[in-house]
């Protein structure tokens, strides 16, 4: 009997003993430090500050507002074009929020000066010669993306305002200087690729267009021309390439599950 329970104990101790034997058969070979880390995702969320520069092509139309011969010496009608280019820089500032897994929505403000000009004789009356500018704009816009870890792919929408300076010289003689502040719309797309937990950079597409707005000129005394309107409409087109400051969000945070 003494020996049975003799056994009995030597298995048991045998038994207790195993998981500490099994731990050192598994023991972790030299220099192992641990599981990697998990993997971190960037996330859009947060608002930016930044800005920008880039090129700009413009469009101006000319057009009587009543069949005085002014812009159209023809009197029938026709409208004159200018067409403009130039260079653009600015600031944007906006707010973004990632949700459902890689959809990401914002506003976003933003202003640009601009050297976009353009001179070109009247082509309907040629003792004339029109200059447009548009020495500032910007939009207030919503925008859209789908974004891939640190690569977002967008498109926006908004409304948009500009500054636009008239002018025109009758053989030499100005018949006016006028500008008017125009409202309007823009559309554009874009990519935006973050290298940093703050930083990002952008290169972005827009289209601007302002409908017709009434610009009254002061005619002149020597040809002699009196006082005039023309109705005028204004669009352009930008290529911006920009950086953003991010802040106020997660940055790259741990992989979710």
């Amino acid at each position: 009997m003494k020996r049975f329970v003799s056994i009995g104990l030597a298995g048991a101790a045998a038994i207790a003993t195993s998981p500490a034997a099994l731990a050192a058969d598994l023991a972790m070979p030299p220099g192992y430090r641990g599981a990697p880390p998990t993997p971190a995702y960037f996330s859009w969320t947060g608002c930016y500050i930044g800005t920008h520069s880039g090129l700009a092509a413009g469009h101006t139309t000319w057009h009587d507002s009543v069949p005085d011969g002014a812009i159209d010496a023809t009197f029938s009608g026709q409208t004159a074009n200018t067409d403009m280019s130039g260079a653009i820089y600015g600031v944007q500032v906006g707010c973004d929020y990632q949700f459902n897994g890689n959809w990401v929505i914002g506003i976003d403000g933003s202003v640009s000066r601009a050297t976009l000009t353009g001179t070109n004789m009247d082509q309907f009356n040629n003792t004339w010669t029109l200059r447009s500018q548009a020495d500032w704009f910007g939009a207030l816009s919503g925008r859209i993306g789908v974004a891939v870890d640190r690569v977002l792919v967008y498109t926006r929408a908004g409304a948009a305002f500009a500054h636009n300076k008239f002018e025109i010289e009758n053989t030499g003689f100005l018949d006016g200087t006028p500008s008017v502040t125009r409202t309007g719309w823009m559309v554009g797309s874009g990519i935006e690729m973050a290298f940093a937990p703050c930083w990002s950079v952008f290169v972005e597409a827009d289209y601007y267009s302002f409908g017709n707005a009434n610009v009254s000129f002061a005619g002149d005394v020597f040809n002699p021309t009196p006082p005039f309107t023309v109705q005028s409409k204004l669009t352009i087109e930008t290529l911006k390439f920009g950086v953003n400051y991010r802040f106020g969000g997660d940055g790259a945070v741990t992989a979710r599950y």
